[in-house]
């Protein structure tokens, strides 16, 4: 009898898991065009600026961001709160397709979520099976899981190519293996050239230093592919509206200066490669000196490899760029000791307190004569509640 009953059950299971690949695969099939965006940093930005971009082409389009804010983007432009009772899992991208079939989208832009590799194969290959694939770079990060060399972190994402995909890469960032894993999969390979964006801009204003040109030549590559006019992507990408991670400054004078400082929000580029990327383009923007810049350094407690990322990170020259740096998070004693102490740039730990005496702690580092405050290292806790009064406080600042 036991033995009927585990047979039974064994039937039941596999019938229900018969019938919910059926429907998935049927949801599927009611999405003409899948996108995938994958990649180390960026890919938040880029879905939201492809989505943006195919609406105004004409598509109808449900998109998906998984970065500081995950939400979905819905056909007319407003968004829904990704709402989770636990950690996030790729099974969301499943609802993700029920979702854009039962809206009659013809159109789903969706950020790949997964970081370790498994995770990756089943949630591009099993549930959104993509017929486009955006890759944004390939930078070190979550190393445990993605490995600590480029060719590791590349052969992670390439699990994102389904076969006979068609992918955009930027130029710069495509490697041998990453094309050698594209034919391998049947697919159709397109290194977007730098700049390709150029003609987009119409003799208007070049993109501001919040906006990352090999972003925008990805956005811009994917979109004429599909056929939308320039003019269309123009204005596609002005209303793409950004989430809280995305790289922001604003101008602010504290009460003891005598001049403006900035305030730059490049908490969500976590990982330090892009980091000191992001500070030599906000530096440059901005015409500032080294010697007016402190650094914020926000430390998530759950991630001890990215910590020690960043101690590998200023010992090998990264602190030299600020003039002081503060440290926040569980991990800041133990990265200060690691460091030692600095004859050249001082090493502070700062105490987690209310986000207006946090400013005004960092500011004192300035002084009276103004500068830069660059907050980076990861977003989450300190990191959110900063932006929030920094927003509050500041007067947002394009460059």
């Amino acid at each position: 009898m036991t033995l009927v009953l585990l047979l039974l059950s064994t039937v039941v299971a596999l019938a229900c898991l018969i019938l919910e690949r059926t429907r998935l695969d049927r949801h599927r099939r009611a999405i003409a065009l899948v996108i995938a965006v994958t990649g180390t940093r960026g890919k938040s930005s880029v879905t939201r600026m492809l989505a943006s971009v195919l609406r105004e082409g004409g598509r109808q389009v449900l998109a998906k961001t998984t970065g500081s804010e995950a939400a979905l983007i819905l056909p007319d432009g407003s968004e829904q709160r990704v709402s989770r009772s636990g950690h996030p899992s790729i099974i969301e991208q499943k609802h993700f397709v029920h979702l854009g079939s039962s809206l009659g989208v013809d159109t789903a832009v969706v950020e790949i979520m997964s970081i370790h590799p498994e995770n990756h194969f089943v949630e591009t290959h099993r549930l959104i099976k993509p017929d486009l694939v955006l890759v944004t770079n390939f930078r070190i990060d979550h190393t445990a899981a993605m490995g600590e060399t480029r060719d590791e972190v590349v052969s992670v994402i390439g699990q994102d190519i389904p076969h006979g995909a068609r992918v955009f890469v930027p130029q710069q960032e495509c490697v041998p293996g990453f094309r050698l894993t594209v034919a391998e999969q049947g697919g159709e390979l397109i290194e977007v050239a730098p700049r390709t964006a150029v003609p987009l801009t119409g003799g208007g204003p070049e993109p501001t230093v919040s906006q990352f040109r090999e972003n925008i030549d990805l956005v811009c590559a994917a979109a004429r592919s599909l056929g939308v006019q320039d003019e269309m992507i123009r204005q596609g990408i002005a209303r793409t509206h950004r989430d809280s991670g995305a790289l922001r400054i604003w101008r602010y004078r504290p009460s003891i200066a005598r001049t403006d400082c900035f305030l730059v929000n490049a908490f969500a580029a976590n990982d330090p490669e892009s980091t000191l990327l992001i500070h030599d383009k906000v530096m440059n923007a901005l015409g500032a000196d080294p010697q007016r810049c402190v650094g914020l350094l926000n430390l998530r407690s759950d991630r001890g490899d990215r910590t020690l990322q960043w101690a590998d990170s200023l010992v090998e020259g990264g602190l030299s760029r600020f003039h002081l740096l503060y440290v926040c998070g569980l991990h800041a004693p133990a990265l200060r000791r690691r460091l030692g102490r600095s004859d050249v740039v001082p090493i502070e730990v700062l105490r987690r307190t209310r986000p207006a005496s946090m400013t005004r702690t960092v500011l004192s580092g300035i002084g009276d004569a103004g500068g830069v405050v660059f907050g980076f290292g990861n977003i989450a806790g300190a990191g959110e509640s900063l932006v929030a009064h920094w927003r509050e406080v500041g007067e947002p600042w394009e460059v």
